[in-house]
């Protein structure tokens, strides 16, 4: 099952399992914020917003290296999809320029950035896999279960499965959104599970002496380490606060008369 077929208009499969994914992805943003009580409509925006910009990067992403295909085979256009390198980092890029000022205009918070993005991400991850192993066909960039080749293309890829679990156990956790505290379990347990996974089935192709899975691995253990760092500070600041609130608070009346009392100084 490579394509399917609309008429003149061509959906790969890949591209279908990823609009299922994103759409997945959003689902679960949104219902985990409906169990805070946290306001869905900008946070669903915001994925939505990012959904449609993957989608269309894996669709015309190609132009960017091949332009002149607009003007001299427009309707080329209805049946070719892909990306490029060019395209993916611009696209990156872009929109984490856009993220950050979204953030800003609707003065939301970065930790709860962070919490519901985690929540969106291992969703999409869990039913890429899992769309892939319905098809009976292995999921690109994804590692296999150790497994016979005809039973392990009918079963989801590791990864897959370890976001299903991860994903469960934030929800049973119920932390609040916003605390960072998804957010670094899933980095951790994603850096340190990729990283394992890459050396366990190495890939021949290292980019500048690591392979795609161990860099990623990397920015993984990296951002669970600042938000590591982000969540002792936010502790350290909210301690010397309530420190400095109790000693410049004045006692109530009457509560210096109550302690003479307890001490025998009384009249």
């Amino acid at each position: 099952m490579e394509v399917i077929q609309f008429g003149s208009f061509t959906l790969q499969w890949s591209m279908l399992v990823l609009l299922v994914s994103l759409i997945f992805g959003i689902v679960a943003i949104a219902l985990r914020l409906k169990m805070e009580n946290v306001p869905v409509k900008p946070w669903t925006e915001w994925a939505s917003t990012i959904f449609v910009c993957i989608l269309l990067n894996e669709k015309f992403g190609y132009l960017w290296d091949s332009p002149s295909i607009i003007w001299n085979q427009t309707k080329a256009l209805l049946f070719l999809s892909g990306t490029s390198i060019n395209g993916n980092i611009l696209l990156i890029i872009g929109l984490i320029a856009w993220t950050i000022t979204y953030i800003r205009k609707h003065q939301l918070r970065y930790g709860l950035l962070l919490d519901v993005a985690a929540h969106g991400l291992l969703m999409g991850l869990a039913v890429y896999g899992f769309m892939y192993a319905y098809s009976g066909a292995p999921a690109p960039y994804l590692t296999p279960l150790p497994l016979p080749a005809v039973m392990a293309v009918s079963l989801p890829p590791f990864e897959s499965i370890m976001s299903l679990l991860l994903l469960v156990g934030l929800w049973l956790r119920k932390r609040e959104l916003g605390s960072y505290a998804d957010a670094q379990l899933a980095a951790l347990v994603a850096g340190v599970i990729g990283m394992l996974l890459s050396y366990l089935f190495p890939d021949d192709k290292p980019i500048v002496g690591l392979t795609a899975l161990q860099w990623v691995s990397i920015v993984m253990l990296v951002v669970a380490y600042v938000i590591t760092r982000t969540r002792e500070r936010v502790a350290a600041v909210c301690v010397e606060a309530d420190v400095v609130t109790s000693e410049a608070s004045p006692w109530p009346l009457g509560e210096h008369e109550a302690a003479d009392e307890k001490s025998g100084k009384i009249g």
